[in-house]
């Protein structure tokens, strides 16, 4: 059971069928609980460079200061935010068991696999946020 709930988080960067967004290990091969930790957290660590890759590129296409400023404040909320809900969602490390860095990994390559998917939407957009979050 372990082994396929892994497998099914290592494919986080591939969810609805999309394009691979940033290299992942098949952690479906382990079989322990340490391969299981080690893969998670490697693919979650392949999130977090493609999500620091994604966010430089947006801010250096900002056209002003406070354009970027507004931006880098935003990332850092939403990095408050995805690891508060990762907390809530995984529970606190003690008491976790063996599985929890797999489950606290596999959360955060999630969510940080969504954010990377915000970012590029909004790199597309020429015409600024608005254009494509219309309110």
């Amino acid at each position: 059971m372990i082994a396929f709930a892994a497998g099914i988080f290592a494919s986080g960067a591939t969810l609805a069928g999309t394009a691979s967004l940033y290299p992942t290990e098949d952690c479906s091969k382990a079989v322990v609980q340490y391969d299981l930790n080690m893969c998670a957290g490697a693919n979650d660590a392949a999130a977090d460079k493609a999500l620091n890759e994604a966010y430089k590129t947006l801010l250096a296409r900002q056209p002003d200061r406070k354009s970027k400023a507004r931006l880098r404040d935003a990332e850092r909320a939403w990095i408050v935010h995805r690891d508060k809900e990762c907390a809530g969602e995984v529970g606190p490390q003690e008491g976790g068991g063996s599985i929890w860095p797999m489950e606290m990994s596999n959360c955060l390559e999630q969510m940080t696999a969504a954010r990377i998917r915000e970012l590029t939407k909004l790199r597309g957009c020429a015409a600024g946020v608005s254009a494509c979050n219309p309110h």
